[in-house]
């Protein structure tokens, strides 16, 4: 109590009163991380005025002690629970909502297939799962490292990866995760698997007498691209923005999923009847969907050869890499 009671009064030290709001130093909040949840609670902080101490020289003491034993490289944690640690920053009554749980013991047969660095971080949590089991705190704590701060944000142990999934299957096996694939239709015996249809179709459609899109029916009743878009979420398309490793939002396109101007539905409806491809455009609206440009089925689903162009191909392209845009667009 003694001690809780010196650091409210070092705190309240450093407060000032200024327009009736309370101010405190960034670097109080660091030297003094075990209080900012109380602060925050009181709302004499901001959430947006939690310090952020990952990928800084000079916010060591956020976790580490101020002063470091003899011989040892770097100054002792302020805790060993790693969880609690992290939780000074990181609202521990939010961890439902973070990726993975924490204080469970892997099974075996995680354990067989854990890296050696893995492993070590879970002897160092207690044999239990903890926040340096995924996050390899020392990273983000070495100047020399800092440069790996673009292409691993969340400083992940043993990245970075590729994709977020790389990291999960130092654990998990990838078999047991496989993404479900919509576009997988023909059996191994060669067979068209009707129950892969109802993905998209409310009925299986007929593929001997079915001759335009105008001939099949769909599980929603306009905007096609919402059949595509809870597995593909770029937009606008192409050329969909998406979140870089610094978390700012990077590319973007115009926006193709839309009804065409007249001159170009022309020149499109002229083009397939030249290449001899089809292209087809949204039932009622005549919008152009992802469909227009990717054939979403698996090479002999349909019956007629041109629109069976494109599947199984390069990104499913109905025309070839370069030549889709000239499909409506002039060189």
């Amino acid at each position: 109590m003694v001690a809780r009671a010196i650091v409210v009064l070092l705190l309240l030290a450093c407060v000032t009163i200024s327009g009736g709001a309370w101010a405190i130093s960034e670097r109080e909040l660091l030297n003094n991380p075990e209080q900012i949840h109380d602060l925050l609670a009181d709302e004499k902080i901001a959430f947006e005025e939690v310090p952020n101490p990952h990928w800084r020289a000079d916010a060591c003491v956020a976790c580490h002690l101020e002063k470091a034993v003899e011989d040892d490289k770097m100054p002792p944690l302020r805790t060993t629970d790693y969880n609690g640690l992290c939780g000074n920053c990181h609202d521990p009554s939010l961890v439902a909502e973070y990726i993975h749980a924490v204080d469970i013991e892997p099974p075996d047969e995680f354990l067989d297939r854990m890296p050696e660095d893995f492993l070590a971080a879970l002897d160092r949590g207690g044999g239990v799962l903890t926040c340096i089991a995924c996050h390899d705190l020392p990273v983000h704590c070495d100047e020399s490292s800092f440069e790996q701060a673009e292409i691993n944000p969340l400083f992940f142990r043993g990245g970075p990866y590729s994709s977020r999934t790389d990291l999960c299957f130092n654990c998990h096996d990838p078999e047991d995760y496989e993404r479900y694939n919509p576009h997988d239709q023909i059996t191994d015996e060669g067979e068209l698997d009707t129950e892969q249809c109802f993905f998209c179709h409310n009925v299986t459609p007929n593929r001997s007498a079915a001759k335009s899109i105008e001939d099949v029916t769909f599980n929603v009743v306009e905007d096609l691209k919402k059949l595509c878009t809870g597995c593909h979420p770029y937009s606008p398309h192409p050329g969909g923005s998406w979140f870089g490793a610094t978390g700012n939002k990077i590319g973007g396109g115009p926006d193709h999923l839309k009804v065409p101007p007249e001159k170009i539905r022309r020149r499109l409806e002229i083009m397939e009847a030249e290449s001899g491809t089809v292209m087809p455009r949204e039932p009622g609206t005549g919008s152009i969907f992802c469909a227009t440009c990717h054939n979403p089925h698996e090479r002999g689903v349909q019956f007629i050869r041109k629109a069976d162009i494109g599947a199984d191909g390069y990104k499913r392209l109905r025309r070839g890499k370069f030549e889709i845009c000239l499909a409506c667009h002039e060189m």
